[in-house]
């Protein structure tokens, strides 16, 4: 199975994000590597528009593919790159969406995702999530001037005053691992359609900003200690 890893340039959060250093080596490079060291996985692609990016992909064994500009905006979705990769490639074979910014990911939880995606063919793709710290039944919502639950009309009373033990867990998306099937999202309007495999994952930091880069350079020299 192929690995694709959208990467374009021009962040305005992070200028360089993508290929900024954590302990001396470029985000980017996080996930390619972890996808080498995959079993389940035989080849990896970054799609990028940008010079650099393409050279810390080529210099960690990478494929690249020329990302249109048109699909390297601020707004871009990623079922536009998807496609765009999968006209590139003509290649109709499950794709594996890793991101650089979910940078510590492991081997062995990609081998195990990509063995439950594939035992499960009815899925029209997988996600992974990982438990919210708090339920989102706990959550409001701002109507006017006042506070709403989020399942106002789906929950009967004040739930959201309910113990955290009495309400449904809820998961937060994290980018660690999708799989999404060409054969669905080519003739589809969504990319994941209505029956997304749920893959639960440990807790994993998404890397946004300056404060999550420096959470990330603390957490590995933690586990260098």
């Amino acid at each position: 199975m192929k690995v694709i890893i959208p990467a374009r340039g021009g962040s305005k959060g992070v200028p360089g994000k993508n290929i900024k250093k954590v302990n001396g080596i470029p985000l980017l490079a996080y996930p390619i590597i972890s996808a080498h060291m995959t079993k389940g996985i035989s080849k990896v692609y970054v799609s990028t528009d940008d010079e650099e990016i393409k050279n810390v992909a080529l210099n960690h064994d990478a494929e690249v593919i020329d990302r249109p500009s048109e699909f390297a905006q601020d707004d871009s979705l990623d079922i536009d790159v998807m496609r765009h990769v999968v006209e590139y490639l003509d290649d109709y074979d499950d794709i594996i969406h890793l991101r650089a910014t979910t940078p510590m990911i492991q081997p062995h939880v990609l081998d195990d995702a990509i063995e439950y995606f594939l035992i499960h063919k009815g899925c029209t793709s997988l996600r992974s999530a990982h438990e919210a710290p708090e339920t989102a039944y706990k959550s409001f919502k701002l109507s006017d001037i006042y506070w709403g639950g989020l399942f106002d009309g789906h929950m009967k009373g004040d739930y959201y005053n309910l113990p955290r033990q009495m309400l449904p867990k809820t998961y937060n998306p994290n980018g660690y691992i999708d799989i999404v099937r060409p054969d669905y999202f080519m003739n589809n309007e969504d990319l994941h359609g209505d029956k997304m495999l749920a893959y639960i994952t440990p807790f994993t930091h998404d890397v946004d900003t300056l404060d999550d880069f420096k959470i990330l350079e603390a957490i590995h020299d933690n586990n260098r200690a």
